[in-house]
């Protein structure tokens, strides 16, 4: 079993107890929040890595699903306390709040199945929470939301309040029947009754006592009133009470029944209240890091620590209270822009020993408590505020010696409160230790103080701790430059500006700029070149070097900073780019969509118009007025299909019979095409999207073809019985086709098939049909004993594409025919 995390810290402090109630702001019930301000880093590796995995799932929980419905969960904890005491009976109230609770076990279930694919882990916990149905049941059927008793509860409470209301109904009725009397003006107050101390009472003057003889049982403040209860009720009044007292018994009885129950369902109900405050402070934990856009750390077994874009969480929220209020009013001039400037803390397992030096509010406090913070972030489960590839080891105690504790009431000095706190640390501190300290050295001689924190780091450092101090001593910046297993860092300091950036500077010892800082804050200009002409030569030349490695520094980071604009542009303009060509894409592929649709409605409203004029071709008396109109509606159709589609082509004469390739005119259809074959007479033209079959006669050459197909062989692409010359095969331009299908009939012939047979081929007959845009059908059956017939009946009476059959006239083959009309659309 892992060591319990040991946090020592001085007056100031890392302020964990700050972080901790911003993850309990982000709970929901009261056993979130309590957990939430209670929560202790974990020591064991695999622990951390399973909380911390835990707040990655419910962030990708709450990201897809939403958050869990905690909504209207109390704190039980009280009413299960009474429970537990045998012989105890709750208030009907607390045993109400059970009811919400067990009803958010069946809304969380429902909750985890739906979180399962993101979230395996919380969804199999909330799975395990025990429902308890068969109490919420009990509960609801015997408490109202009010927690009020219902009547439903009991047999026996039902009849007592039914008798109750009897009893105060008749008992009113009885006291309203004196104001009736003729003196009631002069002899009551009021005209109502009302009670007084459990029993139904009359409001009387006191002037008019005399008139109604009965007990007094209360009288107005002024005394002008008095509450009596006239001597003919008394009885009623008296069974009424002892009817209220039977109902309380009765609810008594109830609510320790209903207790009963709930204290045998105590460790069910327990370890529900427990699943429920453990799973919201991972949601807490999820919901914290979605707003600080905190990263996942990896938890090395090794002693590295790299924390790139580190943000202290505490001035993070800062921050967040600092944007509201100013989006609220508006920002003012010089005001806090909310921002909070991210820094790099890197430390080694070979350089364990950080020492942080520069100016004065530069940031070396803020270093410290962010790497303190975001530790115990981590093993507490929490992602932490920084940049991908955080990677952090396992502490098992940190110890942080931060800010002023000097004490008067103990007699304390700055650095006697140091030196109290350093002992304890030195006590206890091991390989697994954190040791933050702030000012190192301070508060004594500067030569005694860097002696003694040198000595301290020293021995901090045999014993395998990871420490990070800041300090202002020269001489330590000198130890962390040749100590092994030492390393310097300073905080950036703008010299123009003379304020700082906040960005830790490695390998390099920082200036405390006091100088520079009080002749900006108008210190007088000679007392600053006295003080400058008293530091030494070793000195100036140091600060000068330091100076010289700053600027540089600066401009370098500026080029830096410059390129990755210039990437970031660079990145920013393919984006666009890339965008604006996915976009032309999208627009091509939706043009060709729409262009696709168009030219299939234009081939169903020919294929309809081509239909519809073969019907009624062979219906109507083929006189030569009625082919000529017929004629001339195909040629408007054709004319219409070429306008909307943009179609022009030209028109070259031609002589001779057609030839595969040439571009033709079927000049009674109106329709222009290439020959795709040449079958002795007939001829197969492609028109647009539709394909037909007319006699050579019909067609006139516009076009000769350079390069002529070969014609398809004879049957290829039929798939129903060819019908007679004459009937819708060969020749007839009633076949009509779509590219790369077969040719549709609108005739059929099932002469000779069997009953089965001819079903089979009628049904993707009419299949076929329908999808190529005929209007009406034949089919062909002959008479014989009417077997066939009679099958095509039946098939065609129950079909959802035939919208009406009849048989064939006598110019449609009679009985041995049957015309079917399709449903259209």
């Amino acid at each position: 079993m892992s060591p319990p995390f040991r946090l020592s810290v001085g007056s100031g402090g890392l302020e964990w107890p700050q972080v901790l109630a911003l993850l309990a702001r982000e709970a929901r019930t009261p056993m979130g929040r309590e957990l939430a301000t209670a929560t202790l880093p974990f020591t064991d590796p695999d622990a951390i890595r399973r909380a911390l995995g835990e707040t990655r799932q419910a962030r990708a929980a709450m990201g897809q699903i939403g958050v869990p419905p905690w909504e209207g969960i109390p704190d039980v904890r009280p009413t299960l306390e009474t429970a537990r005491v045998p012989g105890s009976v709750a208030e009907a109230t607390e045993l109400a709040a059970l009811i919400p609770l067990l009803e958010a076990a069946g809304r969380l279930l429902a909750y985890g199945r739906a979180i399962q694919p993101v979230a395996p882990d919380l969804a199999a916990a909330l799975a395990g929470f025990p429902r308890q149905t068969e109490l919420a049941d009990l509960l609801r059927r015997s408490l109202d939301a009010d927690g009020q008793v219902r009547d439903e509860a009991a047999p026996a409470l039902r009849r007592v309040r039914q008798r109750i209301r009897d009893l105060r109904r008749e008992l009113v009725k009885r006291l309203e029947a004196y104001f009736a009397a003729p003196n009631a003006d002069t002899t009551f107050q009021e005209r109502y009754v009302t009670v007084r101390h459990g029993r139904y009472v009359l409001p009387i003057r006191a002037e008019a006592k005399s008139r109604v003889r009965g007990i007094v049982h209360d009288r107005s403040q002024s005394g002008a009133t008095l509450f009596v209860e006239p001597e003919a009720v008394v009885e009623a009044n008296n069974d009424l009470v002892q009817a209220a007292r039977e109902e309380e018994t009765e609810i008594l009885r109830i609510l320790a029944a209903l207790t009963d129950a709930v204290r045998a369902a105590l460790p069910e109900l327990d370890d529900l209240v427990a699943g429920i405050g453990g799973l919201d402070l991972i949601f807490a934990r999820g919901a914290l890091a979605e707003r600080m856009e905190a990263v996942e750390p990896t938890i090395t077994d090794e002693r590295d620590v790299v924390l790139r874009g580190a943000l202290n969480p505490v001035l993070l929220a800062q921050s967040w209270r600092v944007a509201a209020a100013v989006d609220g009013r508006g920002a003012a001039e010089g005001e806090p822009s909310g921002s909070v400037i991210p820094m790099d803390i890197e430390i080694t397992a070979e350089r364990p020993l950080l020492v942080i030096t520069g100016p004065n509010a530069g940031g070396k406090t803020v270093a410290l408590k962010t790497l303190g913070l975001l530790v115990l972030m981590a093993q507490s489960g929490c992602h932490v505020p920084a940049r991908d590839g955080a990677r952090l080891p396992v502490f098992t105690q940190c110890f942080a010696i931060v800010g002023d504790d000097q004490s008067v009431a103990e007699n304390l000095s700055t650095f006697s409160a140091f030196v109290k706190q350093l002992r304890e640390v030195l006590e206890r501190v091991d390989t697994r230790s954190l040791v933050l300290l702030d000012e190192l050295g301070a508060g004594t001689d500067p030569d005694d103080g860097a002696a003694l924190a040198q000595a301290v780091l020293e021995d901090l450092a045999e014993r395998g701790a990871v420490v990070v101090a800041s300090t202002h001593l020269e001489p330590l910046k000198g130890f962390a430059s040749t100590h092994p297993r030492a390393r310097n860092a300073s905080v950036e300091f703008d010299p123009e500006r003379l304020a700082p950036t906040f960005r830790l500077i490695y390998d390099r010892p920082g200036q405390s700029y006091a100088l520079s800082i009080g002749a900006r804050l108008g210190l007088p200009a000679a007392l600053i070149e006295r003080a400058h002409a008293h530091r030494s030569i070793q000195q100036r030349q140091l600060q000068e070097l330091l100076a010289r490695l700053d600027d540089r520094d600066r401009k370098d980071a500026e080029r830096g900073a410059q390129l990755e604009r210039r990437e970031a542009e660079s990145a920013g303009l393919l984006a666009r780019a890339q965008a604006e060509l996915e976009a032309a894409r999208t627009s091509a592929r939706e043009t060709i969509a729409r262009a696709k649709a168009e030219a299939q409605r234009l081939v169903t409203e020919v294929r309809r118009h081509v239909n519809e004029e073969w019907d009624r071709l062979k219906r109507a008396e083929k006189s030569r007025p009625e082919l000529e109109r017929a004629r001339k509606r195909l040629v408007e159709t054709a004319q219409k299909v070429a306008h909307t589609a943009g179609v022009t082509a030209p028109e070259p004469d031609g002589a001779g019979p057609a030839t595969v390739g040439d571009r033709v005119e079927i000049t009674h259809l109106g329709l222009k095409g290439d020959v795709l074959g040449v079958d002795g007479e007939t001829v197969t033209v492609q028109a647009g999207a539709v394909t037909v079959k007319v006699p050579m006669q019909a067609l006139r050459v516009i076009q000769r073809s350079l390069s002529p197909r070969p014609s398809p062989r004879r049957g290829e692409g039929e798939r129903y019985p060819r019908p007679r010359r004459g009937a819708g095969g060969e020749g007839d331009p009633s076949r009509i086709s779509t590219p790369g299908k077969g040719a549709v009939a609108v005739e059929i012939n099932i002469i000779g098939r069997t009953t089965d047979e001819a079903r089979d081929l009628l049904e993707k007959y009419l299949d076929d049909a329908f999808l190529a845009g005929l209007t009406a059908v034949r089919i062909i059956h002959g008479k014989g004993t009417g077997a066939l017939r009679r099958a095509v009946e039946e098939l065609l009476s129950a079909h959802p594409l035939v919208a009406e059959h009849r048989p064939g006239a006598s110019s449609e083959g009679g009985a041995g025919a049957t015309v079917a009309t399709l449903t259209q659309g």
